[in-house]
């Protein structure tokens, strides 16, 4: 109950700050969108590519499919509350599988059976009840979000912590690393196409926008004149 209530506080303060231009923070965004390319220069894709050339593929399976089952958990909500009632038995299918012949999400046994997974979040949940985007935001460390987004994560985030609470700060933590370093794998081909742009941070906001919208309306959005 607690965490609803910050979510509709946070859901409020959203907005009242919407405005009509999408990236109305830009000179902000733009300097916290500086600060971490440099720390992902330094750190975070140096450890991805170290991670991805040293530790066993069987390894770097299993985590993924192990973060895969706690997202399903967190997916399982969202498509409650978005009265997807065909998509929610079949990720509580994979759920079950997956945490018990899967050990515990260790193996994606029920991706191998047909049961296909399905990504939502809390910030997809309040785009289908009609909950305006606001403007594009960037976070330090977490990155490309908007207003309503942030407030998605927020509570995504919580979730997983009541999910995870059975572990110590030390697992937990550790937890969070690796999921962290397992997503930045994934995203490595991105970060070389961004490279590759003639403003990083244009090509980034336009990736990260189009891509929520296709995430929102289930691969077909509506076709829209809006320039990212």
């Amino acid at each position: 109950m607690k965490n609803l209530l910050m979510s509709f506080v946070l859901l409020a303060f959203g907005t009242i700050t919407m405005a009509e231009d999408v990236d109305s923070f830009e000179v902000l965004n733009r300097a916290v969108f500086e600060f971490n390319q440099t720390l992902d220069e330094i750190f975070f894709e140096p450890v991805a590519k170290v991670y991805k050339e040293s530790v066993p593929k069987t390894a770097q399976n299993r985590v993924s499919d192990f973060s895969s089952n706690l997202d399903d958990i967190s997916t399982l909500g969202n498509e409650i509350l978005q009265f997807k009632l065909f998509d929610s038995v079949s990720t509580f299918g994979r759920i079950l599988v997956n945490s018990t012949i899967g050990l515990v999400g260790l193996f994606d046994v029920a991706g191998d059976i047909g049961l296909e997974k399905t990504d939502e979040d809390f910030g997809q949940t309040m785009a289908v009840w009609g909950v305006p985007s606001g403007p594009y935001v960037v976070l330090p460390v977490l990155g490309l979000s908007t207003m309503r987004d942030l407030t998605g994560t927020y509570v995504d985030i919580t979730e997983n912590v009541d999910v995870t609470k059975v572990l110590n700060i030390t697992e937990e933590t550790a937890l969070l690393l690796v999921r962290a370093v397992d997503t930045r794998v994934k995203l490595l081909p991105a970060t070389d196409l961004l490279k590759n742009s003639d403003d990083v941070y244009i090509a980034a906001r336009s990736s990260y926008l189009q891509k929520r919208q296709f995430d929102i309306f289930d691969g077909n959005p509506p076709i829209e004149d809006d320039d990212f």
